[in-house]
């Protein structure tokens, strides 16, 4: 009877060094982890930006094979040409806020936003 309570007296829980460690230990998780979390909404903004600007030189080929020659005026008077011939569903809004630019050389064109520049080129 006596183990029993002595048993039953004791006092569970904790030590403040175990305590310690627990804090330590996801102190150390949240700080290797935070900076990767905080980088991921800039790259999926890259690779969306990446994806409509090769949307738009997808289309601007397309419009140069039907009428042999790139649409005229600014980037949006541009664009929303594309979508007038139906090449485009509608004009793409760059993720970040900033405004695609689209930039003729002879034959060719070039589609970059200034907020990420030129990315996924041909």
């Amino acid at each position: 009877m006596r183990k029993t309570r002595r048993w039953l007296g004791k006092d569970g829980g904790f030590t403040l060094v175990e305590l310690v460690v627990a804090v330590f230990i996801v102190a150390v998780m949240a700080a290797i982890v935070t900076p990767h979390l905080l980088g991921i909404g800039q790259q999926a903004e890259s690779k969306a930006c990446e994806q409509n600007q090769r949307m738009i030189r997808a289309a601007l080929s397309e419009y140069y094979l039907l009428h042999h020659a790139y649409p005229s005026g600014t980037a949006e008077e541009q664009l929303s040409e594309l979508v007038q011939d139906k090449l485009l569903q509608s004009v793409p809004q760059e993720p970040s806020g900033g405004h695609y630019v689209i930039t003729e050389n002879g034959d060719d064109v070039e589609v970059s936003c200034d907020v990420h520049g030129e990315l996924g080129a041909q």
